[in-house]
C-alpha cells in the first residue's frame, strides 16, 4: 500500500498538474443523459458523460460480472462515472475522463518517479501516454487525462484495454 505521505504527494501534484493547464475545461452537461448530435449534426460540442462513453452493459461485459454505472459529475471540465457490482462488493470501477489534464499529470507522474522511484509504473499499449500508480492508471490521450481506479478487478490489463478502447472510440 502506499504511504500516507506519498499519497499527499500524489493528490499535490495532481492539483498542482491540473491547475497549471492554460486550456479551459469544456463545461460537463447535467448527469441525466448523453449529448447526441441532432440528424445531420457533426458537430458536438459537450463532451459525453462518463457513464455514456462506457455503458453499465458495457462495463459487466468487460468485467465479467453484473455493474451498474452511477455518474459522479460534480465538477466543471470533469465527469465520472463509478461503477459498483450489482450484488457484492467487487468488481468496482471508476473511469473519469478530465479534458485538457493529460500533460500536467503525466508530468506529475515523471516528477512523483523522480522523488520517489517505482512508485508511478509506466503502462505500455494505452492511449499516448500511460501510467499505474497503486489501484489507479493515468492515460494521456492528446490533451485529455483518462482514469480508471480498479478494485476486484482480476486481469486489469485487459479490462483496462477494452475499457479504454471503448470510451476512446467516443471522445
Amino acid at each position: 500500500m502506499l504511504s500516507t505521505s506519498i499519497k499527499i504527494l500524489l493528490a499535490a501534484l495532481v492539483l498542482f498538474a491540473a491547475q497549471g493547464c492554460s486550456k479551459p475545461a469544456p463545461a460537463v452537461e447535467p448527469v441525466s443523459a448523453a449529448v447526441q448530435p441532432e440528424a445531420g449534426e457533426t458537430d458536438q460540442t459537450v463532451p459525453s458523460q462518463a457513464c455514456a462513453l462506457v455503458t453499465s452493459q458495457e462495463m459487466s461485459a468487460i468485467l465479467g460480472s453484473n455493474v451498474t454505472g452511477e455518474p459522479n459529475d460534480h465538477s466543471n471540465g470533469k465527469t465520472e462515472c463509478i461503477y459498483k457490482p450489482v450484488d457484492g462488493v467487487s468488481p468496482y470501477v471508476e473511469f473519469s475522463v478530465e479534458w485538457g489534464s493529460g500533460e500536467g499529470a503525466m508530468a506529475a507522474m515523471g516528477m512523483m518517479g523522480q522523488i520517489e522511484p517505482g512508485i508511478a509504473n509506466p503502462y505500455e499499449g494505452l492511449g499516448d501516454q500511460a501510467a499505474a500508480v497503486g489501484p489507479a492508471l493515468m492515460i494521456r490521450t492528446g490533451e485529455d487525462l483518462v482514469t480508471l481506479t480498479f478494485s476486484g478487478v482480476e486481469d486489469i490489463p485487459t479490462a483496462a484495454k477494452k475499457i479504454f478502447d471503448t470510451a476512446k472510440a467516443r471522445l
